[in-house]
């Protein structure tokens, strides 16, 4: 049962009490009805018609439906939301809620000395009952058990305007015995258990299949309100992913963006100190190839789902542009091996990433007297493999599990 404050508690307890208190005088306050019911009777027999007979027990049914759904709904709001579900086991509140709600019955019938239908009540209140657990449990609306609590009882009144169940003590009270006895003087008592079955059977039928409809209707709720809240996780996960990488791509960007500002500021520096008209046409063309370099990266990492189909000797005369080789002592061999066939990629992010790894390989130390750096592209299965090996000293053991963190070197 969901959790209901104190003040929302105090107002279904007072809903509880007065619904019972309706039940209760329901028969004072409806007096006309009853007498309608009895004119009707009375009609039946004169005008030989039982079809006033059928009209008088569905008044009859309905007034007795309604009696002791308000007893019910009443005592169930009171049992399940005052103190006293908190002192008796939960599963001892529908033993509960059934006593006090025959005593009602039985209180109602002896102060204000009205008839009613124990036989067909006792079954009625326990399908409620049952059903009550059930539709409850899954929905935590009343109204619901009130749409069902209605049909039921209304379904067992029929009951009691059967001849056919009078040997089981069904249909004592003056109003139903009296419908009985018109249909048999009116040679209606065919027609009176007809009538009974073809109401009842379909009002206890409809009562459980709207319980099982508002069931599964609250359990569909439930499922879309848990997948909404998975999809939202789920959301929030891919949001924080994306900003976590976002945040990655923007330090490598940065980091990447370095070297050619570093090489423009070099060039720069060189310039104003050459008067040698080819070396300032050579500065100026590599300071225009390290910003079309930066511009690049920029456009890839805005742009970073766009792919072109280009062929592999492009991928390596772009990635050889971009090495700043000043060294003579660092020599890099490329190799092609097999029939290379062009690849769909994103050329800028691929090669900052070879390039990446060329400038470590550079900078990276070495006891040689010159370097070496084998550059190998070969053909597998799923595309193209590039290998790059240089002989310098390596990476110490103690150093290969940080390899991947971001920013270690």
């Amino acid at each position: 049962m969901r959790f209901i404050k104190p003040m929302q508690r105090t107002s279904i307890i007072i809903i509880g009490f007065l619904s019972i208190i309706a039940g209760l005088m329901l028969p004072v306050y409806s007096q006309g009805s009853w007498f309608a019911i009895v004119a009707k009777i009375r009609e039946a027999i004169n005008v030989g018609d039982s079809g006033h007979l059928i009209l008088a027990a569905a008044s009859m049914s309905f007034l007795y439906a309604v009696k002791s759904t308000l007893l019910f709904l009443g005592t169930i709001l009171v049992v399940y939301h005052s103190r006293l579900n908190e002192k008796v086991k939960m599963q001892y509140l529908p033993f509960v809620s059934f006593l006090i709600t025959f005593l009602l019955h039985m209180v109602n019938s002896d102060v204000l000395d009205l008839p009613w239908e124990p036989y067909s009540t006792v079954p009625a209140l326990i399908i409620v009952l049952l059903l009550f657990n059930r539709i409850y449990g899954e929905t935590n609306s009343f109204i619901h058990v009130l749409i069902v609590a209605i049909q039921v009882f209304f379904a067992f009144q029929w009951v009691n305007i059967m001849p056919m169940f009078s040997i089981y003590n069904m249909g004592i009270n003056d109003l139903s015995s009296s419908i009985k006895i018109a249909g048999i003087y009116l040679n209606a008592s065919t027609i009176l258990n007809f009538t009974g079955f073809a109401f009842f059977l379909p009002f206890i039928f409809s009562a459980f299949i709207t319980a099982t409809l508002f069931i599964s209707y609250s359990r569909n709720i439930s499922m879309i309100r848990e997948n909404y809240l998975k999809e939202s996780e789920i959301q929030q996960m891919k949001s924080k992913a994306l900003e976590d990488r976002i945040y990655s791509e923007v330090k490598s960007l940065v980091h990447d963006l370095k070297t050619p500002l570093v090489t423009i500021r070099g060039l720069n520096s060189l310039l104003a100190a050459t008067k040698d008209s080819g070396k300032l046409d050579e500065y100026c063309e590599r300071m225009e190839n390290s910003v079309i370099k930066m511009s690049e990266m920029i456009t890839s990492f805005l742009y970073e789902s766009s792919r072109q189909k280009i062929e592999v000797k492009d991928l390596i005369n772009y990635v050889r542009a971009q090495l700043p080789l000043e060294d003579q002592s660092i020599e890099i061999k490329i190799s092609l091996e097999g029939q290379l066939e062009d690849i769909y990629i994103n050329k800028i992010r691929i090669a900052r990433a070879i390039i990446n790894i060329m400038e470590n390989a550079i900078l990276a130390p070495c006891d040689h007297f010159s370097k070496v750096i084998d550059f190998r592209v070969s053909t597998i299965e799923t595309g193209i493999e590039i290998n790059i090996e240089d002989n310098g000293r390596g990476i110490r053991d103690e150093d290969m599990p940080y390899i991947w963190n971001v920013g270690y070197s």
